[in-house]
């Protein structure tokens, strides 16, 4: 199961699963994820999309009781990487903008995967990989509240892998650092002088590029994988080195 599968990092998670012989059940708010699964996924035959807000408890909940039923009483792979980020200096952040951060980035993580830890079990060799951030790791001006969710998924996940290893399950956290999806242009957008903002962001980047969806998916397939069977309870940055300056 993947969350915030419309989105370009999620679909690119999705397509990459799809390809290496997995089903899977793609969640998302936006209704373009039935569109877009019609188009790149559904001809695999598997992948099945679900059109739901994870902030919304209630919604949220019946969802993932249907999941259980469509799986089988088994889930062998759990993506948490629904996710959303706002720009607002620190001054200007308000309750209102923790509290829509908290709700999308940690906490549908940890109701979906509390929801799902029966089928996770039931596996036997069950991957969880939480999607944090590289600001999960280090600070930037104007996300205080971004970045305090993102450190709790990172802790969350970490916590998580040592509770959840005695039952076969390994949880790992993805930082991907910045990559080129809509969410980074309209990032680019909000500060006035988006070629002059992406500029800045390349020379951050000792690689000397921005990342791709598929930089995220490919370390997202590889600890979803057997080949990382005694990997558990880690922080993998995709971000071309930029959190190591």
């Amino acid at each position: 199961m993947v969350t915030g599968a419309a989105g370009g990092i999620g679909g690119a998670i999705v397509r990459r699963l799809v390809e290496g012989g997995a089903t899977v059940h793609g969640l998302d708010r936006d209704p373009r994820l039935e569109r877009k699964a019609a188009q790149h996924l559904a001809g695999a035959g598997r992948f099945f999309p679900y059109i739901v807000d994870l902030a919304e408890r209630a919604s949220a909940e019946r969802v993932t009781a249907q999941l259980r039923d469509r799986l089988g009483g088994r889930c062998d792979i759990l993506v948490n990487n629904a996710g959303i980020a706002r720009w607002r200096a620190f001054e200007d952040s308000d309750d209102e903008l923790l509290e829509s951060l908290l709700a999308v980035n940690l906490t549908a993580a940890f109701r979906t995967t509390r929801a799902l830890l029966p089928a996770l079990e039931a596996s036997g060799r069950a991957s969880v990989i939480n999607i944090a951030s590289e600001l999960a790791l280090i600070g930037q001006p104007g996300y205080s509240a971004y970045c305090a969710t993102k450190g709790a998924v990172l802790a969350f996940s970490r916590a998580l892998a040592v509770e959840l290893a005695p039952r076969g399950i390994r949880v790992n956290a993805v930082c991907p650092g910045p990559i080129e999806t809509a969410m980074l242009e309209a990032e680019f957008e909000s500060l006035g002088d988006p070629a002059r903002a992406r500029s800045q962001e390349i020379a951050s980047v000792p690689l000397g590029r921005l990342g791709k969806p598929q930089d995220v998916a490919a370390v997202v397939a590889f600890l979803a994988s057997d080949a990382a069977g005694f990997v558990s309870g880690a922080a993998w940055p995709v971000d071309g080195g930029k959190t190591a300056r």
